[in-house]
């Protein structure tokens, strides 16, 4: 099992936005490289913003992020 597995075109992930506490919660992975390096570009999207981040950002979504995310 490859250290960025859990990335995956469609899924959900958390990222927390290091320059802002606003845009931090869960994501959809929007666009990904054929090879997922520590320097590859990530595509996520939410309903209100997107974001092009490195895999080391993201994280897989837990129970306790899709709570916040529900509220």
């Amino acid at each position: 099992m490859g250290k960025y597995d859990f990335i995956k075109l469609g899924n959900l992930l958390y990222w927390h936005d290091p320059d802002s506490g606003l845009s931090n919660g869960v994501y959809q992975v929007a666009s990904i490289p054929e090879n997922i390096e520590e320097d590859s570009v990530i595509l996520i999207a939410s309903d209100t913003s997107e974001a092009e981040v490195f895999p080391s950002e993201l994280s897989p979504v837990s129970y306790t992020h899709l709570r916040a995310h529900e509220t």
